[in-house]
């Protein structure tokens, strides 16, 4: 009997505690990024959770007002007032009231910069208009998606708080209509004392100026964005001395660039021009081939490289000071079975692996390593796929004649059983 009681008590408890852990999940409830939005009627906006938290379904108090569906879009139909509900798996829910106006909706926001690079305890002010100009309401809303970062006043005016990269949005009377300007904080920490500020301009190898591209520069210390406007033009700040990696892209969401280099930064302002030749960035300010100062370092236009087998690549090298003359630079690959470079600085892919191509100056003051990948060659699937079509078709056809093989003899034998009955018909009668 006392079993029994202990068995009876042991079950509840598991019992209270499984619905105790299922009925109440502390620390994660579940939260709209906003309280509440305003939207023109016509418009659509994405509704965002707190820490991406799980919804299970939205619902809205007023599908005539606003229709929500299961990925939390909602649809602005009529003037009017609606409130957004999401529910989590566990039962939590969230609450985002939407007002729809009527009338005319702004179309457009404008913003002078797009990138903005800042060092801690720096300011700017984000410059920014609603279009068309003659919109009944033109108040402009500016949000910091991390303001650990960089904080932003209701002037759009940005306060650098600590290094890291935070995204501002400065958005219209309508939640759907906005643009987003992207802030790079620099720490001060690791900086030299040197500064200076860069233009540049960016073209192909045909001399056409590449718009709406972003120029992202890059070092151990700083990583700065810039934007080319529609002459091609970009330009960086208070930026540190020192190499940089350059590196170009054709949108913000590329990972991989569509090109990319080297750029030195000396103390004082520079005007560079960019081209880009292949996957390739040449700034043209540095001169490659003569000069008469001295040469106080040698850098690769790029410290690695992809090949295919068979294919090859014409090393670049850049000097500073710009005026200088590039030394002779004689390299070596530590595996040439993978790869091998000659004495004008080409490198030939040879066979599928990775190697080091180390070059040293003829002087021995300078030594710069390139890291060679080579992709294997691609597999010729054609004369096999050929084949395999061959081999399915004879197979068919033997299938095909096997099958009217066996149909034919079936026949033969009932008509010979039919003429053998036939026969013994006759000879009994």
């Amino acid at each position: 009997m006392k079993r029994q009681i202990i068995s009876f008590f042991t079950a509840a408890l598991i019992l209270i505690c499984t619905f105790s852990l299922n009925g109440f999940s502390v620390g994660d409830v579940i939260d709209f990024s906003r309280d509440g939005v305003t939207l023109y009627a016509g418009q659509e906006y994405q509704l965002k959770m707190k820490s991406g938290a799980a919804v299970e379904f939205f619902t809205s108090s007023d599908p005539e007002i606003v229709s929500v569906d299961d990925n939390g879009i909602v649809k602005a139909v009529s003037t009017g007032i609606s409130t957004i509900t999401a529910a989590d798996p566990n039962g939590n829910q969230a609450f985002c009231t939407v007002t729809v106006k009527g009338g005319t909706s702004p179309e457009k926001v404008v913003l002078e910069k797009s990138f903005i690079t800042l060092t801690e305890g720096g300011s700017q002010t984000l410059n920014a208009k609603v279009l068309p100009e003659d919109a009944p309401d033109l108040r402009l809303h500016y949000f910091s998606s991390d303001e650990s970062v960089a904080k932003i006043d209701e002037n759009g005016n940005i306060r650098a708080v600590h290094s890291g990269t935070t995204v501002i949005t400065a958005e219209s009377s309508s939640a759907a209509v906005y643009a987003m300007c992207s802030v790079r904080v620099l720490s001060k920490k690791g900086r030299t004392g040197f500064e200076a500020s860069v233009s540049g301009s960016l073209f192909t190898i045909a001399g056409d100026k590449k718009s709406n591209m972003i120029v992202v520069i890059k070092n151990a210390n700083d990583t700065v964005e810039s934007k080319t406007d529609t002459e091609g033009k970009f330009s960086f700040d208070s930026i540190s001395q020192g190499s940089y990696n350059i590196s170009v892209y054709k949108s913000e969401n590329d990972k991989e660039p569509a090109a990319a280099g080297q750029l030195y930064v000396g103390s004082n302002h520079m005007d560079v021009t960019c081209i880009i030749n292949g996957k390739d960035i040449v700034c043209l300010f540095q001169n490659e081939n003569t000069g008469t100062a001295s040469v106080n370092e040698v850098y690769l236009a790029k410290g690695s490289i992809e090949l295919n087998v068979g294919s090859s690549y014409d090393v670049v090298f850049r000097v500073h000071p710009e005026d200088a003359a590039v030394p002779k630079m004689i390299g070596r690959s530590t595996d040439e079975d993978v790869a091998v470079v000659d004495s004008d600085g080409r490198i030939t892919a040879v066979s599928e692996g990775n190697t080091t191509v180390i070059f040293k100056s003829s002087d021995g003051r300078f030594e710069k390593y390139c890291l060679v990948k080579v992709n294997a060659p691609e597999k010729n699937t054609g004369s096999w796929m050929i084949i395999t079509i061959e081999l399915s078709v004879i197979v068919l056809i033997i299938v095909l004649f096997s099958i009217s093989y066996r149909r034919f003899n079936k026949r033969k034998e009932n008509s010979e059983r039919i003429s053998e009955t036939v026969k013994d018909r006759g000879e009994t009668e």
